[in-house]
């Protein structure tokens, strides 16, 4: 990113942490600190770094983004995130929500887009390279969002530019897969979305593959392909991910949370929880403040 976006983004954004903006969708966040490698569930998001960098980790699957290459996550997937900063130079990125419904009638009008076969992997998040065009919006972006006239008159369309300047990417392949509602990625991508908001029920697996017309066989294949795990580890993943947010935000007792998850033995949550963040849920109410100001990064 040029030092114009810096600059601006500076002005408007002084201290560490997740700043709102005029515009819903879009966050700021910045800090001046590393973060060592910690687990976070992402939603359907694009994340431009103005400065610095993260690291996202899937299973065995590693991706950059910095302020050269920015992350699009197509549907809801748990990544390990760490992320490089210091006081001379922060981290500051953009998150911004995909709008589903805006994307779609994107994809839908790229008729001549080639959506075969991806060149890389099927992975359900991909990195792609920062060019003229997405410096540009990001500039106006920012510009824009200085003013709340400007974001509720100019804030759809500059994102719908900029959601149109991603969906034509070099690597979008994915995206696009993900918006075609006959695609394997997108009966996926719905099955995760049922996932993450009845992961604290008794969730049938076959059930899901009937549901989106899919033998179990083919569903557990795609659904490893595009998240790195099996729909069980996945769904501990997401369990583990909410306990800790009703730990942290909301003050539920251990027993509560692992109750509340669908744990029958709250030992046992106790030991995913370690298992998965490298400290007890016991733990987590200390780091409150970090935990707010990192859950959404």
């Amino acid at each position: 990113m040029n030092k114009k976006i810096l600059t601006q983004v500076n002005k408007s954004f002084k201290n560490d942490g997740i700043h709102d903006t005029f515009l819903n969708d879009i966050k700021v966040y910045k800090t001046s600190k590393y973060d060592p490698l910690s687990p976070f569930i992402y939603d359907v998001c694009l994340i431009l770094v103005l400065q610095g960098k993260k690291i996202a980790h899937l299973s065995e699957n590693t991706l950059v983004y910095d302020s050269k290459n920015y992350l699009v996550v197509p549907t809801t997937l748990p990544l390990e995130c760490e992320t490089y900063a210091s006081r001379d130079e922060p981290f500051i990125g953009l998150i911004i929500s995909i709008d589903k419904k805006v994307m779609y009638e994107i994809i839908d009008s790229l008729s001549m887009k080639n959506t075969t076969e991806s060149k890389k992997n099927s992975l359900g998040v991909f990195s792609d390279s920062v060019n003229n065009n997405i410096e540009e919006l990001t500039l106006r972006l920012l510009k824009m969002l200085e003013s709340k006239e400007e974001s509720k008159i100019l804030g759809t369309s500059i994102l719908r530019e900029l959601f149109y300047r991603i969906a034509v990417g070099e690597n979008s392949d994915f995206l696009h897969k993900m918006f075609l509602h006959s695609n394997n990625e997108a009966k996926i991508a719905r099955a995760l979305k049922i996932i993450h908001t009845e992961c604290e029920t008794n969730l049938d697996i076959p059930n899901l593959a009937r549901q989106e017309d899919m033998s179990v066989s083919s569903f557990h294949t795609h659904f490893k392909n595009i998240t790195s795990h099996t729909p069980l580890q996945y769904i501990k993943k997401i369990r583990l991910s909410k306990a800790k947010d009703l730990i942290a935000k909301h003050h539920y007792q251990v027993v509560d949370a692992a109750d509340e998850m669908g744990y029958d033995s709250a030992s046992q949550f106790s030991r995913d929880f370690k298992n998965y963040f490298g400290y007890s849920p016991k733990e987590v109410k200390p780091s409150l403040k970090e935990y707010h100001a990192l859950k959404h990064s």
